[in-house]
């Protein structure tokens, strides 16, 4: 029999019991929204001259009490801004998308840099301790509005557990005391989970030794742990990898100065590209070797405000009118889209006016403005004229840098980076709740990842260090280009393989083996979503049925506020017959059925928005504001939810 009905809501003079799980910035961002509403609503009951007197009693009256609950220091700042790291460590987005919050009484980062680091001013990528530091303090800013409202406590502890007794919620922490709760309602704003079944350390059992984990790198590769002249393998070729690379040598007393090399082509200074010299530290590594699986690095991203051409702007608008439009759009329509844009913005793109590219041939010279090209890049990672074998990753790397300097004429790979960047927004919105097949979502799903690489790499400061430390030894791309892989046993050295072209990939006598190296270093992160996680919170949701996944993908289906939904967009039924009433997730463990919340852009997605209006209707009583775990229908066999995953 189904549970009887049970409002989950408090008796009408006690307070509203939240808790908030995560510390990290999509918390930050709710929890400012929650305040500039509870603001708006005292103003509205409140004159000026008792506003102060209206702030005190409702602090004391503590209609609302607020548990966040995450294990970090300091929060606000999550596990990749704190700021103890070191400032080598940049940003990858430029921070000038952290404007002023939702309160309005903090400014936007680009107005308090100039007080604490003034020589910051102008940096777009700013280290990324400096903005957990302005993270921080834009936390305590919310949580003293908060508090003119509420109740706010903090609680260092990480949840393993939540269960509903009754009419509330009880969540289970690693620290005394271990039981938090009852509650009456719950956001789960995680960000990255802990780990996942995919990492080295849960398969390792090669003799060398394992660094699981870049970060925080001022621990995870001290000299303790990556000895200085150490041959080092690193499993991953992504932004983590960047880190580690940047924390073993500059952070190592490795320096990088511009080169004063004379173009011997006879050109000026001007149209030379420019380029770092890396000159080598006494404690760093040997070399440091990267393995991946597509064999490719992460391309530069241009300096922000580099403009498009007015072909590029005009494929951009058009591309944008069609999301629009008004219809449904599934993935492959989107993709359709993406590339039609692309073709445009390539055709239109001048030849290059400045100095010749030396890594292989100009992609204009064969394929310029070819949906063919785009088609081939898209699906294969790679532009057509990529010259395979020895040099492969180098040659991306170096084209994508001369191209953001503008002494390369772009090709496919930057046309499509572009065009996913500046169509992200809308793309994300036309996707969000998308019910395409599993099939539809997988190709989606892996043109994405090529996109990504294209669109979010590296500052172009950090692919300059990156080729740098390329030239000058310290960095080998060779087992990149020769299709090394790795796995919990052992580092495996691809056979060789002769080209038609003279060019031979995978392992000579002369090329290093698994044997030449003294320690490994796990540079991928935990994926989003809910799925093949360690983490013992997504395990929870997933075993107590609280949500429910999609075929074929990650994260957990939510309403535009973040409640869990069926697949038929209902409120999700528990296996005990009741609606998931309270609860709340935004952020990563909802990816797929939202995409893309690896930003530091509030406006991106309206999730802890949406949420935050509910809560502040239910402080206020408005009368549906409170959600019912009313009794429902058990769910149908068919729509049963994924157990969480047994460990490997």
């Amino acid at each position: 029999m189904a549970a009887a009905e049970t409002p989950l809501r408090p008796a009408v003079d006690a307070p509203l019991r939240l808790a908030v799980v995560g510390a990290g910035p999509k918390a930050l961002y709710a929890l400012e929204e929650l305040t500039a509403l509870l603001d708006a609503a005292g103003s509205a009951t409140a004159t000026a001259d008792d506003a102060g007197a209206a702030a005190s009693e409702s602090s004391a009256a503590s209609g609302l009490i607020v548990t966040v609950i995450d294990p970090v220091a300091v929060p606000g700042t999550g596990a990749a801004y704190h700021s103890g790291q070191p400032h080598h460590l940049r940003l990858n987005v430029t921070a000038a998308i952290l404007d002023e919050p939702a309160t309005g009484d903090f400014p936007a980062y680009p107005s308090w840099v100039q007080d604490p680091y003034p020589q910051l001013a102008d940096e777009p990528y700013p280290p990324r301790a400096v903005v957990g530091e302005y993270l921080a303090q834009r936390w305590q800013q919310m949580i003293h509005g908060l508090s003119r409202h509420a109740r706010v406590e903090h609680a260092r502890a990480r949840v393993t557990d939540l269960r509903r007794e009754g009419s509330a919620w009880h969540l289970t922490t690693d620290a005394a005391p271990a039981d938090v709760g009852p509650v009456d309602e719950v956001l789960i704003a995680t960000g990255h989970a802990a780990g996942h079944r995919g990492a080295l350390v849960h398969h390792w059992s090669s003799p060398l030794p394992l660094v699981p984990a870049v970060l925080p790198a001022e621990r995870m590769l001290s000299a303790e742990q990556v000895p200085p002249g150490s041959r080092v393998a690193v499993r991953g070729g992504a932004l983590t990898f960047i880190d580690a690379c940047l924390t073993l040598t500059e952070g190592r007393g490795g320096t990088f100065t511009e080169s004063t090399e004379v173009d011997a082509s006879g050109g000026t200074e001007a149209d030379v590209p420019a380029r770092l010299v890396h000159h080598r530290g006494p404690h760093e590594p040997t070399v440091i070797r990267p393995i991946t699986r597509q064999g490719l690095l992460l391309d530069a991203k241009p300096d922000p405000g580099s403009p498009l051409t007015g072909a590029g702007e005009r494929a951009v608008e058009q591309a944008r009118a069609r999301f629009t439009s008004g219809q449904g759009m599934g993935p492959d329509a989107v993709l359709a889209i993406v590339v039609d844009a692309a073709t445009a913005m390539l055709e239109g793109t001048p030849a290059p006016k400045k100095h010749a590219s030396t890594s292989g041939r100009d992609a204009r010279d064969t394929v310029a403005g070819s949906r063919a090209a785009v088609e081939h890049t898209l699906s294969t990672g790679a532009e057509p004229d990529l010259p395979r074998g020895a040099g492969r990753a180098e040659a991306a790397l170096r084209r994508s840098i001369e191209t953001a300097q503008g002494h390369r004429s772009p090709g496919p790979a930057w046309a499509l980076g572009r065009v996913w960047q500046t169509l992200y927004s809308p793309v994300s919105a036309a996707l969000r709740g998308s019910d395409a097949p599993e099939e539809e979502w997988a190709r989606f799903r892996q043109a994405a990842q090529v996109l990504e690489r294209f669109a979010f790499g590296p500052p172009l400061v950090n692919a300059r260090k990156l080729l740098a430390m390329i030239d000058s030894g310290a960095v080998d791309l060779s087992w990149m280009d020769g299709g090394t892989g790795i796995d919990g046993n052992s580092i495996h050295v691809a056979p060789v393989t002769e080209s038609s072209d003279a060019t031979a990939t995978g392992r000579h006598d002369d090329e290093p083996s698994g044997g030449d190296v003294d320690v490994v270093i796990d540079a991928v992160l935990t994926p989003p979503g809910l799925l093949n996680l360690t983490d013992e919170l997504a395990g929870s949701l997933l075993h107590r049925g609280l949500v429910q996944v999609r075929p074929g993908r990650r994260g957990a289906m939510i309403d535009e506020a973040g409640s869990p939904v069926g697949r038929d967009g209902a409120p999700l039924v528990a296996p005990d017959g009741r609606t998931v009433a309270g609860l709340a997730l935004i952020g990563r463990p909802t990816e797929d059925h939202v995409i893309g919340h690896d930003s530091l852009n509030r406006h991106l997605h309206d999730e802890g928005r949406c949420w935050a209006r509910r809560i502040a209707d239910r402080v206020a009583g408005a009368d549906d504001a409170a959600p019912v775990d009313a009794a429902a229908p058990a769910a149908p066999a068919d729509a049963a939810v994924p157990a969480a995953p047994a460990p490997e």
